[in-house]
């Protein structure tokens, strides 16, 4: 199994090619809507690889301080969303990650299993002594699953790193997502103008058919990335590739959901035109507990 150096020199190889490949589109099309989509896509994936690949490969410290960072901007939205945002809330929020990031990294997995149940214990008194009874279901349930899905579900990326593959497998998770989300919206709007909706009262613009060009990026990428993974037989690739790609898109049409039931267009407007942090990360919330689950169960299969 190669080192996370080796890893990382091999990515950045990678990743020149690919940006070559989409910078030589861009000129192509530079007159058109598609080139400056690409220059979207370009710009988002340098952004995936400082993020995500530099601050994992620096240790466990900084990419920790990096997923806090987003889980507690995607909270905050979603609270603001949903109009429960207060000072207590966001107070309890940032206790609980910290928390959940102190008990993976002390490798007290059972207590972070435990911190979404241990959460109702503390958001209940909290709201008593600040709001008294007035909303006390619905702000806490709502309360309870921005901490959830956006705090533990995303906490996961930091299981992730702990494991032995732990950098190879968030290099390989972020390219996955990267070329499913891009693969997705270019054959859908090449060859799926036809295609039936995924979801239509949801997410109208996901085709079917973009859906499976995404499939079929992330079954390319699992193999492609294979030299970041841990050796794993033909058969366990693809079931990760088709877990993942399945995942991803479901994860943000769960986002969308979210923001149609709360009447809104974008989370936020931390990119402009882009949305705000649960837009961007959606899909990787939903994402990192189905491949850390997945590459668990396959190395014990495997043992």
């Amino acid at each position: 199994m190669r080192t996370d150096l080796e890893i990382l020199k091999i990515t950045v190889s990678v990743y020149a090619f690919i940006f070559a490949g989409a910078g030589l589109l861009t000129l192509i099309f530079r007159k058109t809507n598609w080139g400056r989509n690409i220059i979207a896509a370009i710009l988002m994936w340098l952004v995936i690889f400082v993020l995500f690949i530099s601050t994992s490969f620096a240790g466990w410290i900084p990419f920790c301080i990096l997923i806090m960072l987003i889980s507690y901007g995607a909270i905050r939205e979603f609270y603001k969303m949903n109009g429960v945002f207060t000072r207590s809330s966001m107070f309890m929020a940032s206790l609980l990650l910290v928390m959940m990031a102190l008990a993976i990294g002390f490798d007290q997995k059972f207590l972070f299993y435990c911190i979404p149940g241990l959460a109702v214990f503390l958001l209940i008194p909290v709201h008593m002594f600040s709001h008294s009874y007035e909303q006390i279901t619905r702000s806490v349930s709502i309360q309870l699953l921005g901490i959830t899905y956006w705090g533990w579900l995303m906490m996961h990326f930091l299981l992730l790193r702990r494991l032995e593959c732990g950098f190879g497998a968030i290099v390989v998770l972020a390219t996955m997502i990267a070329l499913n989300d891009n693969s997705a919206y270019y054959f859908g709007k090449l060859l799926g103008k036809n295609s039936p909706k995924m979801s239509p009262r949801i997410s109208p613009g996901k085709t079917w058919v973009g859906f499976c060009g995404g499939c079929l990026a992330s079954l390319v990428a699992v193999f492609a990335f294979s030299y970041a993974l841990p050796p794993l037989a033909v058969h366990y690739r693809i079931l990760l590739g088709i877990a993942v790609a399945l995942s991803i898109p479901l994860g943000d049409i769960i986002e969308s959901a979210m923001k149609r039931d709360a009447g809104v267009k974008d989370s936020g407007n931390l990119i402009p035109g882009h949305g705000g942090v649960m837009d961007r990360f959606d899909s990787w919330a939903f994402t990192a507990p189905v491949v850390y689950y997945s590459l668990v169960i396959l190395s014990l299969i495997k043992a």
